[in-house]
C-alpha cells in the first residue's frame, strides 16, 4: 500500500483533470479534491451514470453541494437539484439519493464529516469517512500503477 504524507497541504491547486474517477459503487465514481482524515472532512466530485435510487444515508454533519451536470433529488424532499444548484444539508438529515434524466450527474460535494449509509430498516451498513475515501483512492492508484496526487489536507 502506498504511504501518504499527512502533513497539511497548504495552498494547493488541484486540477480534477489530473485525478482518476475512483469507483465507489455500481455506476458511481468520485474524484478526491481534498481529503482530511485529521479533521474528518473532504471535498470530492461525485459522478453517477446509472438511474434510480443510489443510496439512503444520514449526515451527522453538514454537507454542501454544487451541481455541475445532470440532476438529482431526494425522495424525502420536493425539489430537484440541477446544473448550477447549490444544496445545503444540515446535520442529522436522512435522505435517499435518486438520479433521473438522460445526462450523467456530476456534483461537487463538501463533506463536513462522515456519512452513515442505511438499509431499509434504518440500520447503518457502512460508514464513509475521509479516511475510507483516502483508502479507496490509494488502493485504486496502487492497482492501476498511478502516482497519487497530493489531496490530503
Amino acid at each position: 500500500m502506498t504511504t501518504v504524507d499527512l502533513t497539511p497541504m497548504g495552498d494547493q491547486l488541484v486540477d480534477p483533470v489530473d485525478l482518476p474517477w475512483v469507483p465507489q459503487a455500481e455506476g458511481v465514481w468520485f474524484k478526491p479534491l481534498r481529503l482530511s482524515p485529521v479533521s474528518g472532512t473532504w471535498t470530492n466530485l461525485l459522478k453517477v451514470t446509472r438511474r434510480g435510487v443510489i443510496s439512503r444515508h444520514r449526515h451527522p454533519f453538514p454537507v454542501e453541494a454544487w451541481v455541475l451536470q445532470g440532476s438529482w433529488r431526494y425522495l424525502e424532499h420536493d425539489w430537484t437539484a440541477g446544473p448550477g444548484s447549490y444544496v445545503y444539508e444540515p446535520a442529522g438529515d436522512v435522505h435517499t439519493l435518486v438520479t433521473e434524466g438522460e445526462d450523467e450527474m456530476v456534483t461537487l460535494f463538501s463533506m463536513h464529516g462522515r456519512i452513515d449509509y442505511l438499509n431499509d430498516a434504518g440500520e447503518v451498513t457502512f460508514i464513509e469517512t475521509a479516511q475510507t475515501k483516502l483508502d479507496k483512492y490509494l488502493d485504486y492508484c496502487a492497482r492501476h500503477r498511478l502516482a497519487p496526487l497530493p489531496v490530503v489536507a
